[in-house]
């Protein structure tokens, strides 16, 4: 996907944006985003800075992670990015978020960010979802993969961010403290709370940790030592399908289910 700069967008979706936060004064393209969004920026207008970024209308999936994003905004304010608004028009859809003024998280070993993502993580377990929120169940998400009795595995009425790359994960200041941020809620689905820290465990190695120890930092949560094994090994069928095409995330995923 080839991403876009501000000065690339047309003229009506760039007007849309600015009838919102005032004239743009300075525009800083993000071109590494790792999802499925055309445009990403930070914006500098008159009122302050902006974190913007869409897709064209027609791009169903970008359109689906807008979607989610617009849906779980209202009960996740204590730690995303809040969301302004959306503008719409020639052929574009953008989504406007407050800027969170700070850095990706370490995830590596003895990192102090670790623990400011554990406290993060046990406040997202807290949320209840309004009954009948129109998410997809981490279950849907991979009904291609599994088999009836794995889907049912996944169960589960936990909001899951189901993407803490170290990128979605922001840290910044809070007076005398930190605060973690989870942004880029696109990918958010229902399922069993310890699915969030299944997802992790991919990013834990990635940041340096070693499977065993990776895996004793995921038994600090509740929620994970009580998942069983059929339930792990269910998602881990999943993930693994999902990355076929990366045969070395596959081998790294089965050593969550090493003793």
């Amino acid at each position: 996907m080839k991403q876009q700069s501000w000065t690339d967008l047309p003229d009506g979706i760039r007007s849309a944006v600015e009838s919102v936060m005032g004239p743009v004064l300075e525009s800083d393209d993000i071109t590494t985003w790792h999802g499925s969004t055309s445009f990403v920026a930070t914006l500098t207008t008159e009122t302050g800075r902006v974190f913007v970024k869409g897709a064209p209308t027609d791009d169903a999936e970008a359109a689906e992670q807008r979607r989610r994003e617009t849906l779980v905004a209202p009960i996740v304010t204590a730690f995303a990015a809040p969301l302004i608004g959306h503008v719409a028009a020639d052929g574009w859809t953008l989504l406007l978020f407050g800027y969170v003024k700070g850095g990706n998280a370490d995830l590596s070993p003895d990192s102090i960010d670790l623990g400011y993502l554990a406290a993060t993580l046990r406040d997202v377990q807290r949320v209840r979802p309004p009954h009948g929120i129109a998410l997809p169940s981490l279950a849907d998400q991979w009904a291609k993969y599994l088999n009836v009795e794995q889907r049912s595995l996944l169960s589960g009425n936990h909001l899951l961010h189901n993407d803490l790359v170290p990128s979605n994960v922001m840290v910044r200041q809070a007076g005398y403290t930190k605060q973690v941020v989870l942004v880029d809620w696109g990918r958010a689905v229902l399922g069993p709370a310890w699915a969030e820290y299944a997802g992790l465990y991919m990013w834990l190695l990635f940041s340096g940790h070693t499977p065993e120890a990776a895996r004793a930092w995921l038994d600090r949560f509740p929620a994970w030592r009580m998942a069983g094994r059929a339930a792990v090994r269910a998602y881990v069928a999943g993930a693994t399908a999902e990355c076929e095409t990366a045969p070395e995330h596959a081998a790294r995923w089965a050593t969550l289910l090493d003793p």
